[in-house]
């Protein structure tokens, strides 16, 4: 009994942090992070019966990296009702994933809520590319999370490419394609079909 209870402890100890479960924030009902056409807006309730002293909110691109880029000061909750509370960031990183959380008072940390926030000036689209690593990026906006289906031709009309997603972007490794012009078409996130073209050197 004695040597399975050593066993056991040395189990928990061997276990990492992040694998175990996450208890519900104490006072946070909900947290929403929502793209608009010029930043994003996060929207979180603090359930009824609770309160904090004062609220920080902290973004990051890579869910790890968070830094604070706003501090709510005040009492924040009620003692009877549940509380909404909005935050607008007019700066968000663009093209890219914005992770948010908050720290609300001496209630610890939320849970982080990510949204994609694209810019692409007069475009519907922007296409990246790393030469390095011989793979394109296209990023175009999906906020409804809808399938999108990519398909690749190459400059004799041949389907050379398909793939398939529900993010805001979509991957393509390059390597051992022929250097030419290649054309893509990307169907299921918009009324009319988004079209560009790829410009692939070779390696």
């Amino acid at each position: 009994m004695k040597a399975n209870l050593q066993v056991l402890g040395l189990l928990f100890f061997l276990v990492p942090f992040g694998a175990l479960a996450q208890s519900p924030h104490p006072i946070l009902k909900s947290l929403t992070a929502y793209k608009q056409p010029n930043g994003i807006l996060l929207r979180w309730v603090i359930a009824g019966g609770n309160q904090c002293n004062g609220t920080k909110v902290f973004r990051a691109t890579n869910e790890v990296s968070f830094e604070q880029i706003e501090h709510i000061k005040g009492i924040c909750g009620s003692t009877s009702a549940d509380e909404v509370y909005t935050y607008f960031d007019p700066t968000p990183f663009p093209n890219q994933y914005n992770h948010y959380k908050l720290e609300l008072g001496y209630q610890g940390f939320s849970e982080s809520v990510t949204a994609f926030f694209e810019k692409f000036n007069n475009a519907n689209h922007s296409v990246l590319f790393d030469f390095e690593k011989a793979t394109f990026r296209i990023l175009f906006s999906n906020d409804l999370n809808l399938e999108s289906n990519l398909t690749i031709f190459n400059s004799l009309g041949q389907n050379v490419y398909s793939a398939s997603g529900t993010d805001s972007d979509l991957y393509i490794n390059t390597s051992g394609w022929n250097a030419g012009v290649y054309v893509f078409r990307i169907s299921g996130v918009s009324e009319a079909d988004i079209h560009g073209k790829l410009y692939f050197g070779g390696r």
